[in-house]
């Protein structure tokens, strides 16, 4: 039954808390995970750019700029003038001229075909060769250098884009085959190659300049952007000791006697023996500096300073004046001479057969007796011949600076073998130098004082001031006496002796001749010979000392062929550099014996 209360309604619902498992709380810190995570990449990011950045503008900065300043800077160097090279009179021998070379920065040619065919009738060089060149990868390349100011003006009103013009010195030698040897080359680019132009190179080149300035896209100079400009500074000149007239003196009468004695090559010196000035220095055959490439290894040789040889009979100076320096023996001193004798494992013959003779010292040097020259040597031993061998300077170079000079060879003592005192006092067994040769007779003729030879007269600062060279070095080799008395010995030998035929009219005349075998590569000798000859003239007050080599001159003999191509150099250069003539030359030859007679010995 129901009850009048009204209709009955469900009892509200009553929303409940889900019910929590036991262990499990709220995580409160997953958000700031998701901030330090966030914050951690973007530190990762900055630091990454950061470090980036540090590369690019700290560490790889200089390398970025240079490629920047690169793209906009443009530095033109400009080759300095170089010295030029005088003989002692200043005749020129070496200069330079400034002419005009043509390149192209192929990245601003606009277009390479047509600028080849305007250039082409201008530089007259091949269309098809000057495109190549105008459309090639980078951005420079040579057309033409070292032509005329006037084609490259020509050159300069086509305006073309791309191509430029700038100054190039020339090296010339107004000579032409006049010292070649000795004055060397420089190549096109002004690198000194050989001879006096690269041993002192230092002092003729001179510095570059440099110009640094800003440019855009185009090549165009930027007009307010700076500049950086360095005037080149030109080298000093030198004053060699050289005459070009007794250089010419010389060489003609080397290319004469290379034609009348069939001679494979030829070389000679002019010395001055007081001061060791060299006057001339020549071979043959010679070559063209400016035409250097087309020319032999041979030709371009300075064989006078640069080659040894064994110089035979000439070399017998050396032990004629130790003997008496030693005072083993003096001039008049006799000895028995066969025409051969025995040293050792070889037999040394005279150049001609003959009986046991009855000569002096001085007969043996005169008429260069090889048997007696030996006898000689073997009185003075082993160890002392050494040692005047190196006294004169045999075995060293001379001083002179000279790329490439030799230094001759001569056997340390303890390499000698039994007969080699037979053979070095004959110049056998020993290598040396025309120039160390002419050294040993200057030093006797400069009354026993040997002087350093010299070839640089002085220097030509930027200025105009000359400074002269130093004072070439001097030493004492044997005494005045000893000087003297080889004098008088040498002048007999001209006189009548080996060297007759390097007799000059009107003068006193003291050398030597001398002819020895060539040594084979593979070791002994064979039949071809270096004939030559050494000596000083006037013989009592020397002006000039003179060395004549002959290659394999037909006849061999130094006597037949070096002697007289002696003469023909002494007879002129004495002409040109006005030397009087002996008034009485019988006097005179009395007055070197007077010289040389008994006397104490004096060093001066």
């Amino acid at each position: 039954m129901r009850s009048g209360a009204g209709h009955l309604r469900p009892a509200p619902s009553v929303r409940r808390a889900p019910a929590r498992r036991p262990g499990v709380r709220k995580d409160s810190s997953r958000s700031p995970r998701r901030l330090v995570a966030v914050f951690v990449l973007l530190a990762l990011a900055f630091g990454g750019i950061g470090a980036r950045l540090v590369m690019l503008q700290v560490i790889q900065y200089p390398e970025f700029a240079r490629l920047a300043a690169a793209q906009r800077q443009r530095d033109l160097v400009f080759p300095p003038h170089r010295g030029a090279i005088f003989d002692r009179n200043g005749e020129s021998l070496g200069i330079s001229v400034e002419l005009q070379t043509v390149f192209t920065d192929p990245s601003q040619v606009e277009n390479a075909y047509e600028a080849a065919a305007k250039l082409a009738p201008v530089l007259r060089i091949p269309r098809r060769e000057l495109e190549e060149k105008l459309a090639a990868p980078n951005q420079f390349q040579y057309l033409v250098r070292q032509v005329s100011p006037r084609k490259a003006e020509q050159v300069e009103a086509l305006e073309l884009p791309g191509i430029y013009v700038k100054p190039e010195p020339k090296r010339m030698y107004p000579g032409g085959r006049l010292a070649s040897q000795l004055i060397g080359f420089v190549n096109i680019d002004g690198d000194a190659l050989e001879g006096i132009e690269l041993q002192y190179d230092h002092i003729l080149r001179g510095t570059p300049g440099r110009m640094t300035l800003e440019q855009d896209p185009h090549g165009r100079p930027l007009p307010q952007a700076d500049f950086v400009y360095r005037p080149a500074l030109p080298g000093e000149s030198l004053y060699l000791t050289i005459d070009s007239e007794l250089q010419s003196i010389t060489e003609n009468a080397l290319r004469q006697a290379m034609i009348t004695y069939s001679a494979e090559a030829a070389s000679a010196i002019i010395m001055r023996p007081r001061s060791g000035e060299i006057l001339a220095v020549a071979n043959m055959p010679d070559f063209e500096p400016s035409k250097f490439p087309k020319s032999t290894p041979r030709e371009r040789r300075n064989s006078a300073i640069v080659d040894n040889y064994e110089p035979g009979s000439a070399f017998k100076l050396v032990t004629a004046a130790a003997v008496m320096e030693e005072g083993i023996f003096k001039p008049r001193s006799s000895f028995s001479v066969p025409d051969e004798i025995q040293v050792a494992d070889r037999v040394i013959h005279d150049s001609h057969s003959h009986v046991i003779e009855e000569m002096t010292l001085a007969e043996i040097i005169k008429d260069s007796s090889n048997v007696g020259t030996v006898k000689l040597a073997l009185e003075l031993g082993a160890d002392k011949l050494d040692e005047w061998i190196r006294r004169f300077g045999f075995g060293s170079k001379t001083g002179l600076d000279f790329p490439g000079e030799a230094g001759g060879i001569v056997l340390d003592r303890e390499d000698w073998w039994g007969s080699s005192i037979g053979t070095v006092p004959l110049g056998q067994g020993i290598a040396v130098t025309p120039l160390q040769m002419i050294g040993a007779y200057s030093a006797l003729a400069n009354r026993g004082i040997g002087v350093e030879p010299k070839i640089v007269h002085s220097v030509m600062e930027s200025d105009g001031d000359r400074q002269p060279s130093p004072h070439a070095a001097r030493n004492r080799v044997v005494s005045g006496k000893t000087a003297r008395r080889m004098v008088k010995i040498l002048t007999d030998a001209v006189g009548e002796g080996t060297g007759i035929r390097a007799q000059i009219p009107g003068y006193t005349v003291a050398g030597k001749t001398g002819t020895a075998q060539k040594p084979l590569p593979t070791g002994g000798y064979g039949k071809s010979y270096i004939a030559s000859f050494a000596g000083f003239v006037p013989a009592k007050k020397p002006e000039i000392a003179i060395i004549v080599t002959l290659d394999e001159p037909s006849p061999i003999w130094g006597g037949s062929t070096a002697a007289p191509t002696f003469s023909a150099i002494g007879t002129a250069a004495l002409r040109y550099l006005g030397v009087a003539p002996n008034s009485n030359a019988e006097r005179a030859a009395a007055e070197i014996e007077q010289d040389a007679a008994e006397q104490p010995q004096t060093y001066d």
